[in-house]
């Protein structure tokens, strides 16, 4: 399995405003792209036919959401 760190530092390091797709199993990334279609078609080159994609932001500043807002 993938440590939090690991995974912290993978998404930390992705190009801003990409994808990425990771293992069924989350235990690697196994795609990459700058658009959805593009991570899921590199995962499935990769061998992976049900991958877990994750929309990098183009930065990380917090975001605080109110809910009466």
């Amino acid at each position: 399995m993938m440590s939090a760190e690991e995974r912290v530092r993978i998404l930390s390091e992705a190009k801003p405003n990409s994808w990425l797709a990771f293992s069924s199993d989350e235990t690697k990334v196994a795609g990459r792209g700058d658009t959805y279609l593009q991570a899921v078609e590199d995962a499935e080159r990769q061998g992976e036919t049900d991958p877990v994609l994750v929309k990098i932001p183009e930065n990380w500043e917090p975001r605080v959401f109110h809910p009466c807002v």
